[in-house]
């Protein structure tokens, strides 16, 4: 569900993790990093759809 509103969204990275249930907005940069090997940042550049 993360990755979908970094896809979608531009909310903050501290929000998206409240969204889904992250304590922090770094324990959900850290799962992302641990996950994917990629920063929130990064992934969204990568691929957000452009508006």
């Amino acid at each position: 569900h993360a990755r979908h509103l970094l896809e979608s969204s531009d909310l903050p990275v501290d929000r998206i993790a409240a969204e889904v249930g992250f304590a922090t907005g770094a324990s959900l940069r850290q799962h992302l990093q641990a996950a994917i090997g990629v920063s929130p940042q990064a992934y969204r550049r990568t691929f957000q759809k452009a508006r």
